[in-house]
């Protein structure tokens, strides 16, 4: 059973086809009521990748809320990876910002895809 909705996935795709056509651009989407993500381009070959949760706790990783947040997680990252974008080993807590807490990580993709960054 697929936990993550699909006009996530849909902006998954999205962000991979303009990977391959050199001009990656933030997406963002609605993955649960309490939790959304964001993927923005930094580099070349990286990307910040940033899930928001509202929660009452701030566990070190966005998996340590258990194992239904660890299956989402897990639905996103396995898209990710269908574009050969590697995600990190985890997400981890970055900061509060009005009651939401952010989890980051770092995406990455093969140099050579010809993707410039303005």
């Amino acid at each position: 059973m697929n936990h993550v909705p699909d006009e996530v996935l849909g902006a998954i795709d999205k962000f991979g086809e303009s990977l391959l056509l050199g001009n990656p651009e933030p997406i963002s989407g609605k993955l649960r009521t309490d939790l959304r993500i964001e993927i923005v381009p930094d580099t070349d070959s990286t990307a910040t990748c940033r899930y928001r949760a509202v929660h009452t706790q701030s566990p070190p990783a966005i998996r340590d809320r258990g194992s239904f947040m660890t299956t989402v997680i897990d639905g996103v990252d396995e898209q990710l990876e269908q574009w050969g974008i590697d995600p990190p080993t985890a997400y981890t807590y970055a900061a509060t910002v009005n009651g939401t807490h952010h989890y980051e990580g770092t995406l990455q993709w093969p140099s050579d895809l010809g993707v410039e960054i303005d």
